[in-house]
């Protein structure tokens, strides 16, 4: 025990101590017990005198031990704990996906379009990220937040999910304004290592921002953008891995070529290389009470006592 709620009530326990010993020594209350009563008559023997005596200290001693069990109990006895959560390492990641027309409209991944390989790919590497967190921005014709900063791996893979090319109705590909989004929302973060994951066909056609001027940015802030360009150089839509190299150099991150879902692998291996960073989270402080044991103490010496007033010796030799 280490603290009490109530830490007043253990002064009481000093005057009780000693009305305790003024009894025992004056008993200007007489026996407080009656263990010594003058029920039975019968002359009695000075060994049943000497026991009776013994078993009516006992039982008076007994009796305030239960008292000062009773005033520790009416304390409030309790210990403080403090937990130290589990430290994680991990990064801070911004996820950029483009849901234009191009990503959706196009077929070079029969059976599946852009946008469908690009999810899948994100949800595989999500659940693979135990430790990190992971936002969320969809662009196309304008750049959205989707989901800040989070440790919330269904919640993320959900919206994943749930992502169509409907859920924004500006047409065209911003990857700029994708990009500085992407950048505000990491700017403060106190992680040693800060990246963007940008999923596009790389054909910025429209937005408020052009690419190369936001990968400046996020090289500013210390930010890696790791380009992953979606779909095949002959495909039915234009791609341009050449502004998705420029903007991975820039900022001394990295450009991929997503033909094929093992692509995904190179970019994991990648992230997992990079240095991580401890995220301590604020100790947790458990308060534990005493309480039960102590008034169980009580009773229990409270029960000892009662058996001794109940059931003295008889006078039988």
């Amino acid at each position: 025990m280490d603290q009490f709620q109530r830490p007043y009530l253990l002064f009481l326990i000093l005057p009780f101590l000693l009305l305790g010993i003024y009894q025992w020594r004056k008993k200007p209350f007489g026996s407080l017990l009656l263990i010594q009563s003058d029920r039975f008559q019968k002359p009695k023997t000075n060994f049943i005198v000497t026991f009776r005596s013994i078993l009516s200290k006992l039982s008076e001693l007994l009796f305030y031990i239960a008292g000062i069990f009773l005033l520790i109990a009416a304390a409030g006895p309790g210990e403080k704990f403090k937990l130290t959560p589990d430290v994680t390492n991990g990064i801070d990641i911004m996820i950029s996906l483009d849901i234009s027309g191009s990503m959706v409209n196009s077929y070079d991944f029969l059976p599946k379009n852009r946008l469908a390989v690009s999810k899948e790919l994100l949800q595989e590497f999500i659940r693979k990220r135990l430790y990190d967190r992971i936002g969320i921005v969809l662009f196309a014709g304008a750049a959205y937040l989707q989901s800040p900063l989070s440790n919330d791996r269904y919640a993320l893979d959900e919206l994943i999910a749930e992502t169509s090319d409907e859920d924004i109705s500006e047409q065209g590909t911003a990857v700029g304004d994708a990009l500085v989004l992407s950048t505000y929302r990491l700017k403060d973060s106190t992680a040693k290592s800060k990246i963007i994951i940008l999923l596009t066909d790389g054909v910025s056609n429209t937005g408020k921002l052009d690419p190369e001027t936001a990968s400046y940015a996020a090289k500013a802030f210390g930010i890696k953008v790791y380009c992953i360009g979606i779909g095949k150089e002959q495909g039915q839509y234009e791609v341009n891995y050449e502004s998705l190299e420029k903007i991975s150099e820039s900022t001394n991150g990295k450009f991929f070529r997503a033909e094929s879902p093992e692509i995904l692998e190179e970019v994991l291996n990648e992230i997992n290389g990079l240095e991580t960073v401890e995220l301590p989270s604020k100790p947790m402080e458990i308060h534990e009470t005493h309480f039960p044991k102590v008034l169980f103490i009580f009773f229990l010496l409270l029960g000892v006592v009662g058996f001794l007033m109940i059931y003295p010796l008889k006078e039988k030799l």
